[in-house]
């Protein structure tokens, strides 16, 4: 178990006459606690497990939001994933989200709370010890109410990382 924290801070080009901009034009972030349980041995190639990341999303204002204010409650949301290595560099993963609470307020007029679960599948390969390459489709699948949140999200990333102790391993290896 881990801690995680990320901030988000109000910078950049804000546009307050346009309901949609790139910035949201007030502090946000979230807290969280990533768990990962192993299923079986921790063999490259062979490992299975279930990861679990429950997060508070907390929110700040918006003071300007088309000349009103917009806030918002805090957001719970609860990533799960049951995750497989096919090989020692390629994995795949059946995805599951959900996300409650986060009601947003308009000028004194409050809308709904969320209450939203989704289901993707991830794929993952190690193009080295530093460098990752992941693909993922998310869709959510109770949203039939016409207020209901309907998000279809495909992701691609390339992660790069380093500390010394995976760069320590690396050159033990070939010593």
């Amino acid at each position: 178990m881990d801690l995680l924290g990320d901030l988000a801070l109000p910078i950049g080009q804000y546009n307050a006459s346009q309901p949609l901009n790139f910035g949201q034009h007030r502090w946000y972030g979230r807290i969280g606690a990533p768990i990962v349980w192993q299923l079986g041995p921790w063999v490259p190639g062979r490992r299975t497990t279930v990861e679990l990341l429950p997060t508070v999303w907390l929110f700040g204002t918006n003071d300007n939001y088309v000349g009103q204010t917009l806030k918002s409650d805090p957001l719970f949301q609860l990533d799960a994933h049951l995750t497989r290595d096919l090989t020692a560099n390629f994995w795949v993963a059946f995805d599951t989200v959900w996300f409650a609470g986060g009601k947003a307020t308009i000028d004194d007029v409050a809308g709904e709370n969320r209450n939203n679960l989704g289901l993707g599948l991830t794929a993952g390969y190690k193009i080295n010890d530093n460098l990752g390459l992941t693909f993922g489709y998310k869709s959510t699948i109770n949203d039939s109410a016409p207020d209901a949140l309907r998000m279809n999200q495909f992701m691609v990333s390339l992660v790069y990382g380093w500390n010394r102790l995976v760069e320590g391993m690396g050159r033990l290896k070939h010593e």
